[in-house]
């Protein structure tokens, strides 16, 4: 009991909490707050569960279509899984990208492999590229669950749409099954957007949130420069809400750039700069990975190379379309609008940059498409409101709205299956045309010792057979002689004779040379080289997409 004087002074009140004629009503209070209390929490606890699901789900789905590819024998991911592999490689020798080989990519994907890398060193290249193909697996995969979480405030059926569909695009079978950059770029975008959005899309970020976001897309920045386009719109996009913060965000990213790119500018200042910003921005088009416009539309729809690679007319219509539905979703004012506006800036900003690039490949589709689709499942998401009232689904009798369902349903699942089937028939059709699968790499085995100094055109050869670790101290680290190429005008011009005498430098040192064709594009043949290559070489093993030659004794 605990006594106290009342107002007047002449008394005490008895104040036992709770006094026996109120506990009743007390404990009626307290049950009713704590039912209440589990409910809310209970109900938070579903909708945080049902986006971990789907999200865990669309992940799973993703992952298995691409460990689904390493049982096959075919192969579709060519020559830059070698280069980025061979880099990393070396690295783990010592030899330094910019500085002992040139490299026309920031040194981030290098870094990141690294550990691939080594294992590389210790079971042999084949078996550490397949651990690379698995790693890169488990990133798109990962890549799918971050994309439905950032659509998580727009609900379930946004989640699947961003989700199972970057799951599904046959893009994304080509991007896993190798190592390519745009699954790493992807993987550090959509994070920092992640960190930089709260759960719920309207909160509000911390401060540590913005630096954290920034972190990885400085790292995201350091894997492909095309980071900056993202980057971008959500600097924009967050002016408004943070303003003076912001400047937490870019110097977080500036930060990231910077830790991981200096220890390979330092050594090779003018290198690192020609290699990463020069070659990279002055790249020039030619015939072969140029293709337009009509080209670049249909390779962001994920589906160019396959049997539902729409024609031109549709996918001019199928854009149209889509823009149509942007404009009438994003005119309706709605309520967590943070995310979604970020998601139509990047979309709009990533697509026009890759739209006038000097170059672009089927596989860039990639890159484009979680935006893509971000911005389809928002609009849908926004305009289902609306939609609903018009069709009053409410009103229809039980029995119809039960079948409408089943409908809904199955018609999600047919959908699910299709794409499935479509991914795995993309996969093998792709592979039996333009896969390694038969590819005569035992000659290389057979024919060239373990140990020797080789020089290739394709380094995905000596990273598949073995043969990419050289016991001849002074053995060149040739790794991308395609970025050598652009450095030597892309053979537009005849070679300068820098160049020439580049390539006869590796020639000299090597034992052997392996080609895919003779007199392969992309080396810097002049009628110089040709007749001194002829005169110190001979032709070992000839067949179709391998030449090995032999350095006369």
């Amino acid at each position: 009991m605990a006594c106290f004087q009342n107002a007047s002074g002449t008394g005490l009140y008895d104040v036992r909490w709770p006094p026996s004629q109120s506990r009743h009503v007390f404990e009626s209070a307290t049950t009713d707050v704590s039912a209440h209390h589990r409910r809310w929490w209970r109900s938070e606890r579903v909708k945080f569960s049902d986006a971990q699901s789907i999200a865990l789900g669309v992940g799973l789905l993703s992952l298995a279509l691409s460990l689904w590819q390493l049982t096959q024998p075919g192969y579709i991911d060519f020559y830059d899984s070698g280069v980025y592999f061979a880099a990393s490689f070396h690295l783990m020798s010592g030899a330094l990208p910019y500085r002992d080989f040139n490299f026309v990519q920031p040194p981030g994907i290098v870094v990141l492999l690294s550990p691939v890398a080594l294992i590389g060193r210790l079971v042999g290249t084949h078996d550490g590229f397949i651990v690379g193909r698995v790693l890169s697996a488990v990133v798109t995969a990962f890549n799918a669950s971050l994309l439905a979480l950032l659509l998580r405030h727009r609900g379930r059926s946004a989640m699947l749409i961003g989700g199972a569909g970057l799951a599904l695009l046959p893009v994304a079978s080509f991007v896993s099954s190798g190592l390519r950059l745009e699954p790493y770029l992807i993987f550090f975008v959509l994070a920092g957007s992640l960190m930089v959005f709260p759960r719920h899309a309207g909160g509000n970020a911390s401060t540590l949130r913005l630096v954290l976001g920034g972190l990885l897309f400085g790292v995201a920045a350091a894997v492909k420069l095309w980071a900056f386009f993202p980057f971008i719109a959500l600097a924009v996009c967050l002016v408004p809400r943070f303003r003076a913060r912001v400047l937490a965000f870019v110097g977080a990213a500036a930060t990231g750039f910077l830790v991981l790119c200096l220890p390979f500018f330092v050594p090779a200042p003018r290198a690192f700069l020609s290699e990463v910003f020069t070659q990279q921005l002055g790249r020039k088009a030619n015939a072969t990975n140029d293709g337009g416009v009509i080209f670049r539309l249909k390779a962001m729809t994920g589906f160019i190379d396959t049997s539902l690679a729409p024609t031109s007319k549709e996918v001019v219509i199928a854009f149209v379309a889509l823009v149509v539905l942007v404009v009438a979703a994003y005119s309706r004012r709605v309520k967590s609008e943070a995310v979604d506006v970020y998601l139509l800036a990047v979309a709009v900003i990533s697509v026009a940059g890759l739209l006038v690039g000097p170059d672009s490949y089927n596989y860039y589709g990639y890159f484009t498409a979680p935006f893509l689709l971000g911005v389809l499942a928002v609009s849908l998401s926004r305009l289902a409101g609306p939609v609903r009232k018009l069709v009053r689904a409410d009103r229809a009798p039980p029995g119809l709205r039960r079948i409408g369902a089943w409908a809904y349903a199955a018609g999600a699942v047919a959908l699910l299956v299709a794409l499935v089937l479509e991914g795995t028939q993309f996969y093998t059709s792709y592979a039996a045309a333009w896969g390694y699968s038969d590819y005569p790499y035992s000659a290389i085995t057979n024919l060239v010792p373990a140990g020797s100094c080789v020089v290739y055109n394709q380094v995905s050869y000596g990273m598949f057979t073995n043969r990419l670790q050289s016991s001849t101290p002074d053995c060149p680290d040739v790794v991308d002689p395609t970025g050598l190429w652009m450095a030597c005008g892309y053979q537009l011009v005849a070679p300068p004779p820098r160049c020439v005498a580049t390539w006869k430098s590796y020639f000299e040192a090597a034992q052997y040379v392996v080609l895919s064709l003779p007199y392969t594009p992309g080396v810097a043949w002049d009628p110089s080289l040709r007749a001194w290559f002829r005169s110190n070489y001979y032709l070992l093993f000839g067949q179709p997409y391998i030449y090995i030659y032999a350095r006369n004794s």
